[in-house]
């Protein structure tokens, strides 16, 4: 395909329940990269398709799982964006997408086949005017996709295969129809004959390698496939405590991540937005500190939104490495970060525990690394784990390198109390959700209303700590296990610990690393802390 404007993006996406995904996407895939000369593919693996059962469906991180194995190609990425901005409808995809994503060029792939029953799809018409599409023949639908509904009516805006400059040149809609692809797989039938041998054709799983170089438009990635944890096991064994207890990892299901979004925009949850108020006010300061041609590696990085005043500071930078458990987001959002920089980007797929070494000669040799890790996440680790994980990011980062660091500060309990206890009571929403969670997905017999959120800043451990706390006598049973609870018994689920500058020196003390500068904002609620191992 001619070349196009080079400071646009171009990506195919192929959307889909992947029920179970097969070869038959992967050579859609591949065929797309090839001739329509896409930056890469995303599979957007949908939560359920309004035009069929839901019955039918694997579990969704079974899907995702399969899709990844049979992918199997550093330009194809299997994401859950559907599922974790909650969309059903492709309309509704593609216009969040191309919000989202201006410096981007889409073009809609699909098979044969759902071409045919396009004309059911919600808003049909308004899909094939947002973005240009390209179909696959598949054996047996040829005659079925281009006499349907939908190909007569778009007929006009067809474009021939030897013409595809023009499926980008013109304005949607516009399509092409690949009448030379034949791979005859379905899901359907693959689900139909599941007592048929397996095989590569049938999208067989295999161990994925752990890394990858280069991974689409990253340096490289590497997956450490950390322990994303039992629930039900874990539920079990923390009911069984005398504090019973639960891991607050599991907080973030779909429902607990917006949760979480919506109390980061709350006027008294303030540690959002006083942290950025920090970074925006001493970034000069900050970044000559760090100095020039470092490297940047980002800790728990999410959907990498804090980075762009650390990118945008510094004096050039040598690269960008971001860390996240979730994989499928943390692809999606390396990929887009790497599309709006000349640097270069990569990702490690790790939790915090893991001991993480920097693959080697896939990037620029930086004149030191930088940790930053935002958020005060080290507050949600026990003393001693943040020790732990000081000293391992010493070894991950290497000789002479900085860490920068967000930490919520000591401060008026009145305040903290009210951080946590919000009067829309969106934070006691994200706690009782935990019940909820327990309910859906482990089948757990309790009753939500004899629970209520607490949290409270206990000073004499100078942290907030969040309960589920009983009121009236009550219990929670999980495959025959019943777990009692007297009235007033908690069920501890999360630890937020606050410093101040002498105790985050004395832990400092404990690691290889020394304070070379503070910076907080003018009421002392926040500090950005820069660290030297040198």
């Amino acid at each position: 395909m001619p070349s196009h404007d080079a400071s646009r993006r171009r990506i195919g996406l192929l959307g889909g329940s992947f029920n179970p995904a097969h070869a038959g996407h992967r050579q859609i895939s591949v065929a797309a990269l090839d001739r329509l000369g896409l930056e890469a593919v995303w599979w957007l693996v949908t939560p359920g398709n309004p035009l069929k059962d839901a019955r039918q469906y694997a579990p969704y991180e079974e899907r995702l799982t399969k899709a990844r194995a049979v992918a199997d190609h550093p330009d194809i990425v299997v994401s859950d964006f559907e599922r974790r901005h909650n969309l059903q409808y492709t309309v509704d995809t593609l216009e969040r997408l191309q919000t989202a994503n201006p410096d981007i060029d889409f073009i809609w792939l699909m098979g044969a086949d759902s071409l045919a029953g396009f004309h059911r799809w919600k808003d049909w018409r308004k899909i094939a005017e947002l973005a240009p599409m390209a179909v696959f023949n598949r054996p047996g639908y040829t005659d079925n996709a281009l006499s349907g509904a939908a190909a007569k009516a778009l007929d006009a805006f067809r474009i021939d295969e030897e013409s595809l400059e023009l499926l980008t040149r013109n304005a949607p809609p516009v399509w092409v129809y690949f009448s030379d692809t034949d791979n005859p797989l379905s899901s359907t039938e693959i689900r139909n004959n599941a007592s048929a041998p397996t095989g590569k054709a049938s999208g067989d799983t295999h161990n994925v390698t752990d890394i990858t170089a280069p991974y689409g438009p990253l340096a490289f990635f590497l997956d450490l496939h950390p322990d994303i944890g039992d629930f039900k096991a874990d539920a079990l064994a923390g009911l069984a405590q005398p504090q019973k207890t639960l891991s607050p990892k599991y907080f973030y299901d779909e429902r607990g991540s917006k949760l979480f979004q919506r109390i980061t925009t709350l006027e008294e949850y303030y540690p959002t937005s006083t942290e950025k108020a920090v970074f925006d006010a001493n970034a000069a300061a900050i970044t000559d500190k760090i100095g020039s041609g470092a490297a940047i590696f980002e800790y728990g990085s999410g959907a990498s939104e804090k980075i762009a005043w650390l990118l945008d500071g510094l004096d050039r930078p040598a690269a960008y490495v971001a860390m996240d458990i979730s994989k499928d987001y943390l692809i999606e959002s390396a990929t887009a970060l790497a599309g709006g920089h000349s640097l270069p980007v990569a990702a490690v797929c790790a939790d915090f525990h893991a001991p993480v070494t920097i693959p080697a000669g896939h990037l620029p040799q930086p004149a030191h690394w930088l940790g930053f890790f935002p958020g005060s996440t080290l507050g949600n680790m026990q003393p001693d784990s943040a020790v732990d994980f000081l000293t391992r990011a010493s070894q991950t980062l290497g000789p002479d390198a900085k860490f920068l660091l967000g930490i919520d500060l000591e401060k008026d309990p009145a305040i903290l109390h009210a951080a946590y206890n919000d009067r829309d009571g969106v934070t006691a929403q994200f706690n009782l959700n935990l019940l909820t969670r327990m309910q859906r997905e482990l089948g757990a017999i309790l009753t939500i209303s004899d629970f209520e959120h607490y949290a409270f800043y206990s000073e004499k451990n100078c942290r907030i700590e969040m309960h589920l706390r009983a009121l009236r006598p009550t219990s929670i049973t999980i495959d025959e296990q019943k777990f009692t609870f007297a009235a007033g018994e908690t069920l501890y689920t999360e630890n937020s610990y606050k410093y101040s500058p002498s105790r985050l020196a004395a832990l400092f003390a404990q690691t290889p690393w020394r304070q070379e500068a503070i910076w907080t904002d003018e009421k002392g609620w926040f500090a950005a802390c820069l660290l030297s191992n040198s």
